[in-house]
Formats: structure tokens, sequence, C-alpha cells
């Protein structure tokens, strides 16, 4: 290849894919290692949505938790906002688990310390103040990392994360147009191939800021130093909502087919209807939606319906190809008024409270902003609810008594 066709390439081509026309997997053999057997497990997927996403996730484990579920756990699986929550998970999991993942410990470790946080202080502003350290070779998505870890994780690198449970932060790589994943003992992707962590550095906050890179407000996050099976150039990260905003892709294949899993879908909504701005840029971000829309929904009807197919066969029946176990919920579901199961009993028990001062939830914007703790806890009590919600209409089995369960304060 002579210099004048390299300097031509596309912006996807690597090594790893050829042409840069079609992927193609590195072959590499390294794989995450997988956690420890159980008779039930259980996999949580949190879709990005800024600090909504990352509080009504945290309400979403906390149902886990008053389930009795959250020692079952065996893989976690987000994007962006949803990474959040994530990444707070598996820092305090070992505090968690010596408090035996009660909900009072959820609460006290890991809810209570967020909203805090989130409803004291402005992440952006923080963010701001610190863009004169990004005149040197700092970029604000590693500014964002530093402010992360100072906030929320502690110095928690990759490795220190407990091995019972797999966890998977996802990013988007624009170097080979796939999902880039960090684990706790791997990182990379399936064309350039996977690395191991051990004697990397790789901090959880490194991880986050990656899955959370909004293209336009963070640059991309480039690993000049990673060294990958196959592929040289190096990856360029941001977030991993551009690749699959619900974070399932890397739960979605038959190996998985026995683990029960649980959606969060806590992304923002397309409203039809007029819209305004600069024409060109206006038309631009419409379309851009449009695609992140057509994405979304595509992968949420494929977890549906194997969904479906799962809730049709019997509980103790094993599941044909393609079917899995599960729920799916979004922000702005409507459940049926009269449904099978528990719904009716979780809705006398638990009121629904779908909006803050007017305002539908799901609407709230996309940020990483200072919000009001009562908002806080809406989004707290929303995800918590639509939990709930789910497994009382479909998989009522997996619920204790309804009376013994305590809702999240709002």
């Amino acid at each position: 290849m002579n210099d004048r066709t390299r300097d031509t390439r596309w912006a996807v081509d690597s090594p790893a894919l050829g042409t840069g026309l079609q992927a193609r997997p590195c072959g590499d053999t390294l794989r995450p290692a997988q956690p420890p057997t159980t008779t039930d497990p259980l996999a949580v997927a949190l879709s990005g949505g800024g600090f909504r996403a990352t509080l009504s996730a945290l309400g979403f484990l906390r149902l886990v938790a008053d389930a009795g579920l959250l020692s079952q756990l065996r893989y976690a699986s987000s994007v962006s906002g949803g990474s959040l929550a994530n990444g707070l998970l598996a820092t305090h999991y070992p505090a968690l688990k010596a408090q035996g993942f009660t909900t009072a410990a959820v609460d006290e470790i890991l809810i209570d310390p967020a909203i805090e946080q989130i409803s004291s202080h402005s992440l952006k502003k923080a963010l701001l103040r610190g863009l004169w350290r990004t005149v040197g070779p700092m970029t604000r998505t590693e500014l964002l990392a530093r402010r992360l870890d100072e906030w929320f994780f502690d110095d928690t690198g990759l490795e220190d994360l407990d091995p019972q449970v797999r966890w998977i932060i996802n990013a988007a790589n624009l170097t080979t147009g796939v999902r880039f994943t960090f684990e706790r003992d791997v990182y990379g992707d399936y064309t350039i191939g996977l690395a191991p962590t051990a004697g990397t550095g790789l901090k959880l906050c490194t991880a986050v800021a990656a899955s959370a890179a909004v293209p336009g407000a963070f640059p991309p996050l480039v690993l000049n130093r990673a060294s990958f099976p196959c592929g040289t150039d190096a990856p360029a990260l941001l977030d991993g909502g551009a690749y699959d905003n619900t974070g399932s892709e890397a739960l979605d294949s038959e190996r998985y087919r026995d683990v029960f899993l649980l959606v969060l879908n806590a992304g923002g909504l397309l409203r039809p209807g007029a819209y305004g701005g600069i024409p060109i840029v206006r038309d631009l971000a419409r379309a851009n939606s449009l695609l992140y829309r057509q994405s979304t929904a595509l992968r949420t009807r494929l977890i549906v319906e194997r969904f479906l197919s799962g809730h049709a066969v019997g509980r103790e029946e094993p599941l044909p190809p393609g079917a899995r176990r599960g729920v799916l919920v979004a922000l702005a579901t409507d459940f049926p008024k009269s449904a099978p199961g528990q719904l009716d009993k979780w809705r006398d028990a638990f009121p629904e409270h779908r909006t803050h001062e007017g305002r539908d939830l799901a609407l709230v914007p996309t940020v990483f902003d200072r919000l009001e703790e009562s908002l806080c806890r809406a989004l707290v009590y929303r995800g918590w609810w639509l939990a709930g919600a789910g497994l009382a209409a479909y998989h009522p089995h997996r619920l204790p008594d309804i009376a013994s369960i305590k809702a999240p304060p709002l």
C-alpha cells in the first residue's frame, strides 16, 4: 500500500477488517473469565441516558435486591449513564456482599450516596472548571474519567472488580465500527481481539468515561498504548450508545440462553412533530435521532420476541433455540390495565408515579448536570417500580410476598 492510498483509507479500515467493507473476527483465543456457576443465573443490561439512566438503573438494581436476586447476579452489561450505575455496583459489590445484599445495604451504600452527589453538585460545571487542564495532553474525556473517579469510583481498577460477576462496560470503537468491551480481565473487540487487563493499570473510571463519551461533547478516547492480537490502529472509543444503547448485545448469544435477563432502556425519546433550529444542523441532528431510534427499536423487538418465545414455554421446560426468559422495560413503558400474574397486586401496593412536576420522567433531559433530590428519588422509584411490575406481570414467582417489600422513598 503506497502512502497516497494509506492517506485516503476509510476511517473504519484496519488490518482486522481487511478492506473495511466487512467485519471479520480476529480469531484469537483469549476470552473473558466466566463467573462462578449458579443454579439460577441472572443478568442485567442497563442502557445509556445520562443521569436519568444512572438513577433509574440504581432503582432497577434495588428491586433486584428486594427480590433476593442480587446474589444470583452473574452478568452486568451497560452503556453510558447505565455504566455509571454498573460501575457503582461493581465498586461497592464487596461491601454489599458483606452485608448479605440486603435492601438496606443497597440504599445505604449505593443509592443514597449517589443521590447526595448528583443532587448537590454539577458534573458539567466540574468539567467546565477543569477545562484548563485540557490545554495540554489531557483530553476532555480523560478529564471526565478523572472526575468520575473522584465522584464515584475511588481509584478502583478493572482488575480489582469482584470475579463473582462478569462486569461488561460497553463503548463503540470508531476504528473498527463495532462494540468495544471493558471487563475485569480483558478488553477489546471481536475484530481486533482481546487483550488482558493484567498489568495495564486500567481504571474503572476510564472504561465508564469511554462508555459515556457523547460525540461532540467529548472526543474519542484513544488507547495508544494498548496492544491487540489483530489490528495496528489504536482503538478510538466513544459513547457505547452509538452502537447499542440497550447494552444487551454482549448477552444475546445462545450461550446465555438459560440466563434470566433484565433489561432497562432509559434512553432518550424522539418526539414526533415539528422541530426547529438551524436548518442543516437541525436536519442532521434529526436524522441521527431517527437512526438511533431505529437501531434501538430493532434490538428491543428482537429481545421482546425472544422473551415471548420463552414465556410460551413452561417454567420448568428447557428453552428452544432463540428463546430467552426475562423482562425488558423502558421509562415510557405502559403496562396494560389488566394483566396476568400479580401486576394488579403490585399496582395496589405501589402507585406508579411516572411524572415529576408534571413532566413524564422519560422526557427528563439526557444530562450529567445537577438534578434536584426529588427528581433523583423519582427516577430511582421509576426504575424500581418498572422492574417490579415486569416481574409481577410475567415472572411473579421471582418476586417475594409483595407485602414484605418496602418501596424506595420518594
